[in-house]
């Protein structure tokens, strides 16, 4: 009998939720007084759960930590940053396939 797949867990604002959504991931979009009760939620129901660093920085530290060094669910923070050295190839063959920089 196959294992069920479970789709990870995106939490995050609005505007990064269309790629995740379009990537197959189940997306929750949380206001700052729903973050710590859509995490818990996210935690219980998926083997992988994605926190965009904005909403990452809105839980309390401690709970963020100790769900990082646990083994379930696998749990990361998104570097969003298009600043970000890793980013900077990425932006830049993107914006060169949409003609913006060559």
């Amino acid at each position: 009998m196959p294992v069920p797949q479970v789709a990870p867990i995106v939490i995050t604002e609005r505007l990064g939720a269309i790629g995740w959504h379009l990537a197959g991931a189940r997306v929750e979009i949380v206001a700052p007084d729903e973050v710590a009760s859509t995490f818990a939620a996210a935690c219980a129901a998926s083997p992988l759960v994605l926190l965009s660093a904005a909403v990452a920085a809105t839980l309390p530290s401690a709970t963020l930590a100790a769900a990082r060094r646990g083994t379930a669910p696998l749990v990361l923070v998104l570097d969003e940053s298009l600043d970000s050295a890793a980013a900077r190839p990425v932006a830049r063959y993107a914006r060169g396939v949409r003609g913006v920089e060559a």
